[in-house]
Parts: structure tokens; sequence; C-alpha cells
């Protein structure tokens, strides 16, 4: 969905994502029905996508909790004084 916000055809959703064909359609029709992507009719082509609002929402909450668990993983690795 990040190579969708300005909106994106489907190869270029593939190369972002490392999906071959048959896996984009297939998570691109996904995320259609789910309301996080949708077609750019402003691109005049059937293939091209664009993330919805409610797709750039996810996003972002996936992104903080992303950086969250990112500190919390940090605090687990560091050694304990009582093991020293």
């Amino acid at each position: 969905m990040y190579s969708a916000q300005g909106g994106a055809g489907i190869t270029n959703i593939m190369f972002h994502a490392y999906l071959t064909h048959s896996q984009a359609k297939e998570y691109t029709q996904a995320l259609m029905k789910r309301g996080l992507l949708e077609l750019d009719i402003d691109a005049g082509s059937l293939r091209h996508f664009r993330t919805t609002p409610t797709g750039v929402e996810y996003l972002e909450a996936a992104e903080r909790m992303s950086d969250m668990l990112a500190i919390e993983t940090r605090r687990a690795a560091k050694p304990s004084a009582f093991l020293l």
C-alpha cells in the first residue's frame, strides 16, 4: 500500500512489494474489499491503484506499532545486571 499512496500500477506494486503478478492481483483485490485500496479513476487506467484515506490511517498505525515494538525489543536485548 505504501507504493500506491500517490497512485501506482500493478507492475509498480509488484516491484516494490516483491510480489509475483498473481500475488499482486490477489492482494490488491483483498485490500480493495477491505476499503484500504481503490482504483484510481483519475489515472484513466483500470490497473492504477491508490491507497484510500482508511488505508493511509492503517499504514500509519502499523508504523507506530512497529516503532513501539522496536523500542521494546531493544530493551529486552539489554543484558541484565544479574547475569553479569
